[in-house]
């Protein structure tokens, strides 16, 4: 069991309600979660994409060349199914 305040409980069946649709508490606290996770994901790459601009270079180079590699074998089995 999770102790909160009255005005936290309240706030959290809030968002709940106006937010995620009618959600639970526990919905709604998990899907918050989710939201910082996803937040604090992006804040780090950001900061990396600072610190190491080379790096992020290399990165993104090398993730354009694996997905230019994928794509041709994609395309084909779709067009051998079609």
């Amino acid at each position: 069991m999770l102790r909160v305040s009255d005005e936290t409980r309240e706030r959290v069946l809030r968002i709940g309600r106006d937010e995620f649709g009618g959600a639970s508490a526990d919905e709604t606290v998990r899907r918050l979660i989710d939201e910082h996770w996803q937040a604090a994901a992006v804040a780090a790459v950001r900061r990396y994409r600072e610190a190491d601009p080379q790096g992020w270079a290399d990165y993104v180079a090398e993730s354009d060349e694996i997905a230019a590699a994928d794509a041709p074998i994609g395309d084909e089995w779709v067009a051998d199914r079609g």
